[in-house]
């Protein structure tokens, strides 16, 4: 089981936060566009660099090849488009390897006991488990699109994906990405079983120290779910 190949850079008391979230905020604001439309926004967000934020604690890979992930697991339904770019030239990158993985709706990875979750749970049902892990292959036009449940808060980390992009067997980059509150707030009030924890969350965007990765741009969301899209620029 491999763990992260480098230092995440805010354990060494990175001085750089700010910058690393105006960068985020500029991703963020870039992907406004969605993934099919070739506007100047979406052209923008295509060569901004995904920073590599490490693949952390959790990761590892199940030999699953699959777009639903979700396992029946508990949450509101969540389906997300990644569009993966080489950034020296904004072109989209067909057949890259995209892998994912998530906690589920209280805060729980899959296949790791001893995790702390939302609080006052019983980590070990997620041992031997692979749910919320799965791997797709880019199609001509750079894109996957996962079908899974809305990641929930946990300990000290805002909801968050995490995600590996590898080329020709070579991992390209390890990041997350990340949801606006506004999306977090409305998920975690109206859906089981986040509105159980919800009056214990404390960390949110402005207060996550890992803010390393990408924003999403959300399409849509409603009773049915939350509907949702990334843009990841490498170097490739």
């Amino acid at each position: 089981m491999r763990y992260a190949r480098q230092k995440p850079r805010w354990l060494a008391g990175d001085v750089n936060l700010g910058r690393r979230r105006s960068l985020l905020a500029l991703s963020a604001s870039a992907a406004g566009a969605t993934l099919a439309s070739g506007g100047a926004m979406a052209q923008a967000a295509r060569c901004v660099l995904t920073e590599d934020a490490g693949e952390g604690p959790f990761y590892f890979d199940p030999d699953l090849i699959r777009s639903d992930i979700a396992d029946d697991a508990e949450g509101a339904p969540l389906e997300i488009g990644i569009q993966v770019t080489r950034r020296s030239d904004c072109a989209t990158l067909s057949a890259a390897r995209v892998d994912l993985w998530q906690a589920n709706g209280i805060g729980l990875y899959s296949g790791y006991e001893q995790q702390p979750g939302v609080g006052d749970i019983d980590s070990r049902i997620a041992a031997g488990q692979t749910w919320l892990r799965g791997t797709q292959f880019t199609d001509e036009n750079g894109r996957v699109r996962f079908r899974t449940i809305y990641p929930s808060w946990y300990g000290g980390r805002t909801p968050h994906l995490h995600f590996k992009v590898w080329l020709d067997a070579e991992e390209a980059v390890a990041s997350q990405i990340f949801f606006p509150d506004e999306t977090s707030t409305f998920v975690f009030e109206g859906f089981e079983p986040y509105r159980q924890h919800v009056d214990k969350r404390r960390v949110f965007n402005d207060n996550d120290p890992l803010q390393q990765g990408v924003y999403c741009e959300v399409e849509s969301q409603d009773q049915s779910g939350v509907n949702a899209t990334a843009i990841v620029a490498i170097d490739a």
